[in-house]
């Protein structure tokens, strides 16, 4: 929209405005401000704006949101400043990060890991298997079975403590 266009539709949509805040239970003063911040609001958009129709439509729906949020400040109830208002049970941003970045990494590590000592140590840790049973179960020793977790987590072992120190 042009700005002649939106100068000649600007008294209309003002009106429009001022309605649509009152229509929400707003003060007629209050309804004035918040078309006056409607009026601004439109016409740093207006190039985006396709017609007179579409404007009118935006203008009222501005009004009534700017309304609403102007009733919601009145009724706001102070924090008490003396208590905390996060919830310590739940990790900060930056360490809910990290530990995503901390398990990513991990997962990767594991899938680099030989498909053999992949497999056991999954057994082991997420089925909890004995080494007993993963050696009943894939049909090798139980020997076989302690030397290749040791290996696999000695490897994991060993990247970790590279991650570490870099």
């Amino acid at each position: 929209m042009e700005n002649p266009e939106f100068e000649h539709i600007a008294e209309g949509l003002r009106k429009r405005a001022a309605e649509a805040a009152k229509a929400c239970v707003v003060s007629a003063d209050a309804a004035e401000d918040v078309a006056q911040d409607v009026m601004l609001r439109l016409w740093t958009l207006r190039a985006d704006i396709e017609n007179a129709a579409n404007a009118e439509r935006l203008a009222a729906r501005m009004a009534r949101n700017l309304a609403i949020d102007a009733l919601r400040r009145q009724h706001t109830v102070p924090l008490d400043l003396g208590r905390s208002v996060t919830d310590d049970r739940l990790p900060t941003p930056d360490a809910d990060a990290e530990s995503s970045e901390n398990t990513a990494w991990l997962e990767d590590r594991l899938k680099r890991l030989p498909p053999a000592e992949y497999q056991i140590l999954r057994m082991r840790q997420t089925e909890q298997m004995t080494n007993a049973d993963i050696a009943a179960a894939i049909g090798i020793d139980k020997a076989s079975v302690a030397s290749l977790l040791s290996r696999a987590r000695r490897k994991l072992f060993n990247d970790i403590k590279r991650r570490m120190n870099s």
